[in-house]
């Protein structure tokens, strides 16, 4: 391991546990962590913002619902793709459209632009990272792993994309054309890293 690079591994322990030390919230705690690490270690996608293409695919398919909607699998949805555990406190019973707008801006940084910066260390262009957004709002993030695993060794990331369709369900033909769609835009964008 070259010097440079231990210097930079002590000094990212360093600041975590001060973090750790100074932050009693464990979420802040994260948030404080992913910070200091990319900038120690800045991503090749920490510039990238979601196109407005990338945003209108992320909000076809999440659709709008102003009032909360039971998912197949469970769980809530309400706005464009905003998520409620069964588990966690329920939502709201109406919402209105500027209320729907502010949460889907927050949950595409911070459910797919956030997995993006953490998992995907290679160059991808404008189109790509939009299609790995749009993943990655639609997965966990240890599914949306797997697909960064496969862009940052080269490879196309369609086989690891359709494990996650949901195969003899009733969410799998949506899912399959999601995936399709979001491969399509992945593709869209090889060319011009060529």
């Amino acid at each position: 391991m070259r010097p440079g690079y231990v210097l930079a591994a002590l000094s990212a322990l360093v600041a975590l546990a001060w973090i750790r030390r100074e932050t009693a919230d464990e979420a802040t705690m994260i948030d404080r962590a992913e910070a200091a690490l990319r900038a120690l270690f800045p991503s090749p996608v920490d510039d990238l913002t979601t196109s407005p293409e990338g945003l209108e695919l992320i909000a076809g398919f999440e659709g709008l619902r102003l009032t909360p909607y039971r998912l197949g699998d469970g769980g809530w949805t309400l706005g464009r793709g905003r998520y409620f555990p069964d588990s966690g406190p329920p939502p709201p019973a109406r919402i209105d459209l500027a209320t729907a707008d502010q949460w889907f801006a927050e949950d595409v940084a911070d459910k797919g632009e956030r997995w993006v910066r953490a998992y995907v260390t290679t160059l991808v262009t404008q189109a790509q990272f939009d299609a790995l957004v749009s993943l990655a709002f639609n997965l966990s993030p240890r599914s949306f792993r797997t697909i960064a695993a496969e862009v940052n060794a080269g490879r196309d990331p369609e086989a690891a994309a359709l494990r996650y369709v949901r195969a003899g369900t009733n969410l799998e033909r949506g899912l399959r054309r999601r995936r399709a769609a979001e491969l399509a835009m992945y593709r869209s964008g090889s060319e011009t890293l060529a």
